[in-house]
């Protein structure tokens, strides 16, 4: 009867034990699945930015503007 005992109370145990492991993963995965989202978000807007500066660094130096931070570049 003891053994009996201990063997439900150790199948609730491991039955909860694997509920919350299981919550637990989802939460996880939740929280992956945003992250991975937001930097593919900034991925995408730190090249448009890179796009954009490159074209106004273009269009200065066609005016003949240098850059007092950036070494003249040599052709």
């Amino acid at each position: 009867m003891l053994a009996l005992f201990m063997f439900v109370v150790f199948r609730k145990d491991i039955k909860q034990f694997a509920d919350l492991w299981q919550a637990q993963s989802g939460a996880l995965l939740g929280v992956i699945k945003d992250n991975t989202a937001a930097i593919s978000a900034l991925t995408a807007t730190i090249q448009a930015l890179h796009r954009r500066d490159d074209r106004i660094e273009e269009a200065l130096n066609r005016m003949g503007y240098t850059f007092p931070h950036r070494p003249p570049e040599t052709q």
